[in-house]
């Protein structure tokens, strides 16, 4: 016996109907992406921006509401077998893609008119999520599909996509077996690797789909219209869009590139409808805050390409020599902090810091044994003295010069620290391009999930560290499906790299949705990939 866990009801659908007469007659808003996606396919990219986009552009089975809820997407409603382990979606009838009108000139007539008049079937949901695990498409999302069934065993290379637990015995009816049960699974499917794909369309675009306007079709809210990399794009009201929430506004202008300054300046000018901001930026009085997520954790960052600071043991002596007690909080944002992954990050549905309370790893203060392991690394880089320099913004200057004293007390003329003040997005540029020694500096979580933060911190770390390790405590971890399993190994993976004194977490921030207050219903229901300009409106 199944349980009916959501179904759309007769005054839901009417909403639905009436939606699709009004679509996109509101005021166009505007908004600001960090860069130009590298891609738009939603079954690899990777990048907030990116998945911002492919959020506004796309529909799943399901969706997030402004408030965090799941609600229909492409499905109208879904069982859940009593064990958990069976989920079944019923799709509605009709949904159509949307096919830009600048294929026609580049594929002929013929192709136009098919794409622009096919329909969105639970093929192209099985499809998609079969070239997620595949390990052809090396997607850095394919663990977030680790819970449906023999998922783990095709990434790996040991079974192929045709035995991945989703199915479609229908046009209309998909099916996902798990492994085991996942309370989130709903969750997942709203982000980018669920995404339906057309498998005909992906083929003939000769592996160039989503990087252009020209090769990608759409079924979300929206649809691109124009899209130049170096400065912006600009996406539609989709009027085929069949999701059960109106799309207001006519379009939405996203920018490309602005630094933190520029996206100030135009958010006071009212130029940007709403911005992402950081948590040091001095928000206009003309904007609202909508949202606040704990994202960012600030620490000393130290370069492991350094010829000094490769040295396991002196970055160790650095860490475990610093006092604590020195950074003190002040300020209404700012939290303490000593793991290394932000509060905002989550397993399953629940904050991973939350879930690890206080039993969350930390560097111990230990004098005595950071003098030990100082020599030690001394006396493997064969020298007497080491000189660095610390970058850090002015604000924290003074507490910074309290440390270098504990420093010098403890090492003394052994080590020689400079300190350069900087601005936050000087020391982002340098500690990116890996032009520093030590940083005092911010680790900014992309994405709201643990495992994908700590996978993220392998590839391309702000600290320059390559550990075999590390990737082995990764590769088991990205394999686990059980929530306490996965919250152990977090915990193991975030441990080691606290215990390689590549990073010592001092401080959290929050950054925050800012919206002007000439516009509203700009929504953010989890990290800022997920913004969703539906139901979004300008007064101006």
């Amino acid at each position: 016996m199944k349980r009916l866990i959501s179904a759309v009801t007769a005054v839901l659908l009417l909403i639905s109907f009436s939606a699709c007469s009004g679509k996109g007659s509101g005021k166009a808003v505007s908004y600001p992406v960090k860069s130009s996606p590298s891609t738009l396919d939603p079954q690899y990219a990777d990048e907030t921006g990116a998945k911002l986009i492919i959020n506004n552009i796309f529909e799943g089975l399901v969706r997030l509401d402004g408030k965090g809820e799941i609600i229909p997407g492409i499905a109208e409603s879904w069982d859940v077998s009593e064990d958990g382990l069976t989920y079944t979606f019923h799709l509605q009838n009709g949904t159509e893609w949307y096919c830009p009108s600048t294929l026609k000139k580049e594929y002929g007539d013929e192709f136009y008119d098919k794409f622009s008049s096919e329909k969105v079937i639970a093929a192209d949901f099985v499809f998609a999520c079969r070239r997620t695990v595949d390990p052809a498409t090396a997607s850095p999302l394919a663990h977030r599909l680790g819970v449906i069934m023999n998922a783990s065993e095709i990434a790996a290379g040991k079974a192929g996509v045709e035995t991945l637990g989703v199915t479609a015995p229908d046009d209309n009816t998909v099916v996902f077996r798990l492994n085991q049960t996942c309370p989130d699974f709903l969750k997942r499917l709203t982000e980018s690797e669920f995404m339906p794909c057309n498998e005909e369309f992906f083929n003939q675009m000769g592996g160039r789909y989503g990087l252009t306007v020209r090769h990608i079709i759409c079924n979300g809210p929206f649809y691109i219209s124009y899209w130049d990399p170096e400065a912006s794009m600009t996406i539609k009201a989709n009027r085929y869009y069949a999701g059960s929430r109106a799309v207001l506004p006519v379009s939405v202008s996203l920018s490309f590139g602005n630094d933190s300054e520029t996206t100030l300046r135009k958010l006071a000018s009212s130029s940007l409808s709403a911005a992402f901001v950081g948590p040091e930026a001095v928000l206009p009085d003309n904007v609202n805050v909508e949202k606040t997520i704990i994202n960012t954790v600030y620490g000393f960052m130290f370069n492991c390409a350094d010829e000094s600071l490769k040295n396991a043991n002196i970055r160790r002596a650095l860490c475990g020599s610093i006092d604590r007690s020195l950074f003190t909080l002040s300020g209404d944002n700012i939290y303490e902090q000593r793991g290394v992954v932000p509060e905002s990050c989550v397993v399953g549905d629940n904050s991973y810091r939350h879930r690890v309370g206080e039993q969350s790893p930390a560097v111990s203060y230990d004098p005595e044994v950071a003098f030990n392991r100082w020599n030690k690394g001394l006396e493997k880089l064969d020298t007497k003295n080491i000189s660095l320099e610390l970058i850090c913004p002015e604000e924290f200057d003074g507490v910074i010069k309290s440390q270098l004293q504990v420093w010098q007390k403890l090492f003394g003329l052994s080590l020689t620290v400079t300190v350069t003040d900087m601005t936050a997005d000087e020391i982002a540029s340098a500690v990116r391009k890996g032009n520093y020694q030590v940083a005092f500096g911010a680790i900014k979580a992309e994405q709201n999930d643990a495992v994908s933060f700590l996978t993220n911190l392998a590839d391309e770390n702000p600290f320059n560290y390559t550990s075999s390790k590390y990737s082995e405590i990764l590769a088991g971890l990205v394999t686990l499906t059980g929530e306490a399993d996965i919250i152990n190994s977090c915990f193991t993976a975030e441990k080691y790299l606290l215990d390689q004194g590549v990073c010592y977490p001092v401080y959290a921030k929050a950054a925050r949705l800012a919206v002007s207050k000439d516009a509203a219903g700009i929504e953010m229901p989890g990290t800022e990939a997920t913004i969703s300009f539906i139901q979004a409106r300008r007064f101006d």
